[in-house]
């Protein structure tokens, strides 16, 4: 099959805040060349017109970002130091109350002191989608190229050597085939390709596996997180607030917790974060996420809301154990891609954009030597660890490990830590999948009555009625982009030790067991046009025989303001 080739200086795969960070300062750094080799105050070639391109597999920038979110400003202060004064950042508020909340079963207790790392007075309260286009729009009117609604399908490789990035083909049909509206995916070549593909990235995952980048770490481990924004009656929401709690609805041996953020105007965000390393078979954040708005604190806030878009996404939380080598012949990792995201904080968006402008100036590095081999851009690495990004990653390097015995004692030794510093090893867990226990186990006294919740489609809402406000779509009419090994193990092994987790955890009522009508025994459906893409399913099915790929370039959800 012929395809189209596209050459490029240095190629971004993922239009999050890391990469277009990284494509802003890679930008300045070449018009800060030209500048200085044009007045003759250096040596060298100058880039009049250099290809720098973003690929994204939203239909546009921000549609799949999804995040709390409360920015620290960390990097965007070295990336536009005068962003305060910009009329068109996209500021939803500046926090005025900062809090933190342990929930019981019907109680509140208010923590008296926020600690330094959880402080978030004065910091901006955004949009993680809306950021996202401000990002993109100032990173086009320097020039970069950036192509939404192409989603990456496979590396291109010159032996060991990452050359650039193939996108997916798009009109083929269930079968295999192409149909009549067919479209081959191009190659994007570059000496230099960076992947940033956010958390359990497609690619990422085939150059980790190839080069073995991951050897001597912990594996990345990950929450579920279920997000809501609500509209509140006119004048509701009368200052700017951030919550974040712990406690109910989970128990106290599954890691996870909760937050509360005001939004423009009467919007209030509401999301919970439960550990994918989670014990219960029956975990259902969705589910769980409808319980914490029944508890009377949370009601007092935004019970007379209405639930006006819904999202959910795995959120990287091994911290600097499962960070991965950063680069290899060709290629670097940046942001959740590589599990850059303070666990302690609840924080990656800052990390992320660090660490792209860091990839960034390795990356010119490669351009002006020509040499983009690792014995270049493994720099990138070591600038990483000697800069603000290492000192904060170690500092809660151990925060994950810390709690697999539970939040009493995580707690406990979290705080030793804190106040002594987490010392100099990295202690070892294992991948979340292996945590889960059968239901004979878990549940030894028998099945478990089914919490019951009044659904009203407003307030309380059932899953397929979240999905339609996550405002995805797939075309029915291709091939699944949820790859299931074996469903035979669904139907028999998975279903009589597990009761097949996947149809509970799963945050989009992607995967159901249906009767066969010839055999009347449970089989596994898969609804993978409701898939929000949080790849909960790759990442917690305790067989490992489920696995995520891209779907067509340009579909999914449509988060937007989320």
């Amino acid at each position: 099959m012929e395809r189209e080739e596209m050459p490029v200086d240095v190629l971004f795969v993922g239009a999050g805040p890391a990469n277009l960070a990284g494509a802003i300062r890679l930008m300045n750094l070449i018009n800060e060349h030209n500048e200085a080799v044009g007045e003759g105050r250096k040596e060298g070639e100058v880039y009049d017109e250099p290809m720098i391109a973003v690929l994204e597999k939203g239909s546009r920038v921000g549609a799949h970002q999804l995040s709390g979110a409360v920015l620290d400003p960390k990097a965007l202060d070295e990336l536009f130091p005068e962003w305060r004064t910009f009329d068109d950042f996209p500021v939803e508020r500046f926090i005025e109350r900062d809090e933190m909340v342990f929930l019981t079963n019907g109680g509140a207790m208010k923590a008296p002191w926020v600690p330094p790392e959880m402080n978030n007075m004065g910091k901006p309260i955004i949009s993680l989608g809306r950021f996202c286009e401000w990002l993109a729009e100032k990173a086009e009117e320097m020039g970069v190229m950036i192509f939404p609604g192409f989603a990456g399908d496979q590396i291109l490789w010159d032996g060991d050597t990452v050359i650039g990035v193939r996108t997916g083909d798009k009109g083929v049909g269930p079968d295999g085939q192409p149909r009549d509206n067919f479209e081959p995916g191009m190659d994007l070549t570059s000496p230099v390709t960076i992947i940033g593909e956010g958390p359990r990235g497609h690619l990422a995952r085939q150059v980790i596996h190839k080069r073995k980048l991951d050897a001597g770490k912990n594996p990345m481990v990950y929450e579920i997180g279920c997000k809501e924004i609500l509209e509140l009656p006119a004048g509701s929401v009368k200052e700017s607030f951030a919550v974040h709690g712990l406690g109910y609805p989970l128990d106290m041996k599954t890691f996870g917790g909760w937050f509360m953020y005001s939004m423009g105007g009467d919007k209030v965000c509401l999301g919970l974060l439960i550990a994918l390393d989670a014990k219960d078979p029956n975990m259902d954040c969705h589910k769980e996420l409808q319980k914490l708005k029944l508890h009377p604190y949370i009601k007092g806030v935004v019970g007379e809301g209405k639930v006006i878009k819904y999202g959910a996404k795995s959120v990287t939380i091994g911290g600097w154990g499962s960070v991965p080598k950063l680069s290899t012949d060709g290629a670097m990792l940046v942001g959740d891609s590589a599990s850059f995201l303070n666990p302690f904080r609840v924080k990656g968006i800052h990390l992320s954009m660090k660490t792209g402008m860091l990839a960034a100036e390795t990356a010119f590095q490669a351009m002006v030597s020509g040499d983009a081999s690792d014995s270049t851009l493994k720099a990138y690495q070591a600038a990483v660890e000697n800069s603000w990004v290492g000192k904060e990653m170690d500092h809660s390097k151990n925060f994950h490990a810390n709690f697999e015995g539970g939040i009493i004692s995580g707690m406990i030794k979290t705080g030793m830590q804190y106040l002594f510093g987490p010392g100099s090893s990295i202690k070892p867990f294992s991948a979340d999948y292996a945590h889960m226990k059968q239901l004979k186990d878990f549940y030894k006294s028998g099945p478990q009555l089914e919490d019951k919740l009044e659904y009203d489609g407003k307030y309380i809402m059932r899953k397929l009625d979240s999905v339609f406000l996550s405002g995805t779509m797939h075309d029915e009419h291709q091939p699944a982009h949820l790859l299931i090994e074996d469903t035979e193990i669904c139907a028999t092994k998975c279903l009589e030790e597990f009761g097949n987790p996947c149809t509970k955890f799963c945050p989009a009522q992607v995967y159901n067991m249906v009767e066969n009508e010839e055999s009347g025994r449970l089989e596994m459906q898969v609804d993978f046009s409701n898939c929000v893409h949080c790849k909960t399913c790759d990442i917690r099915d305790p067989y490992q025989i489920i696995k995520w790929v891209p779907p067509q370039g340009g579909e999914g959800p449509e988060w937007g303001i989320m």
